[in-house]
């Protein structure tokens, strides 16, 4: 039986490329995401290049429709043996008019759409004896910046919370892996401009897939940004403030 792999954010992005890159290499997707018209172009995609696939419009966001999401995948494929979790939203955070329904948002999606899937996968993959479970987060956990700190707290949130599962679940044979991507080409990042180091998304999915295949459990990239991002966690309080104060100061209008 081919292998059975459920991608949240597959519409757009990270997600949408590993489909892509999937697709030809005969597994059966579970594709979900909010825009089904988006999804059902892409499941004739996979069809074409040889995969099957099924589209699952759904908001990670609403712990519902994720719960019918993977009662769908498991009526129609029976198991589930990866997933990987690459819905997510950015968007600035203001500090000079900061907003507390704004940041909900955020987490609605970036941290408890995480949650609501995990409710739903964990007991499903203890009962079939174990699979791997991958979350996209960002090199941005590391430490909050100005203009963005909202984004950062809900990934370091991510991050934290998959470190802190990983070794309890692997005893039952189920693989938590954290992904923490650098700027990659997506719909959310192309108003950026240009950006260092920069990958194109299906670049990136060919990295992920390839680690997780390795078996890594933590997969960041690229190289150079991952260890500027390491640099700038364990810079002193005092040093940090006075760079991330010089990147954009904060006006208040």
């Amino acid at each position: 039986m081919n292998q059975v792999v459920f991608i949240t954010g597959a519409s757009s992005g990270i997600g949408y490329a590993l489909a892509k890159e999937l697709a030809p290499k005969g597994y059966a997707l579970a594709l979900a995401a909010r825009r089904a018209d988006l999804l059902d172009i892409l499941c004739e995609d996979v069809r074409r290049a040889g995969g099957d696939a099924i589209a699952l419009p759904c908001d990670v966001g609403n712990q519902t429709e994720v719960k019918q999401a993977i009662a769908d995948t498991i009526a129609r494929f029976g198991r589930i043996d990866l997933t990987i979790l690459s819905a997510g939203i950015g968007g600035p955070t203001n500090a000079a008019d900061f907003q507390a329904d704004k940041f909900q948002r955020l987490l609605q999606t970036n941290v408890l759409g995480v949650a609501f899937c995990l409710e739903e996968l964990l007991p499903l993959m203890r009962r079939q004896g174990g699979g791997t479970i991958a979350a996209i987060s960002s090199l941005a956990a590391d430490r909050g910046f100005p203009s963005s700190a909202g984004y950062c707290a809900t990934k370091a949130a991510l991050s934290t919370l998959f470190d802190g599962l990983r070794a309890e679940l692997k005893a039952a044979g189920i693989n938590l892996v954290t992904i923490e991507p650098g700027y990659v080409m997506t719909p959310m990042t192309e108003s950026f401009g240009k950006m260092p180091f920069m990958m194109q998304a299906d670049e990136a999915a060919r990295l992920i897939l390839r680690r997780l295949e390795r078996g890594d459990r933590v997969i960041r990239f690229p190289l150079v940004a991952s260890a500027f991002m390491k640099l700038m966690r364990i810079l002193p309080v005092s040093l940090f403030d006075r760079i991330a104060a010089k990147r954009r100061p904060i006006r208040v209008d």
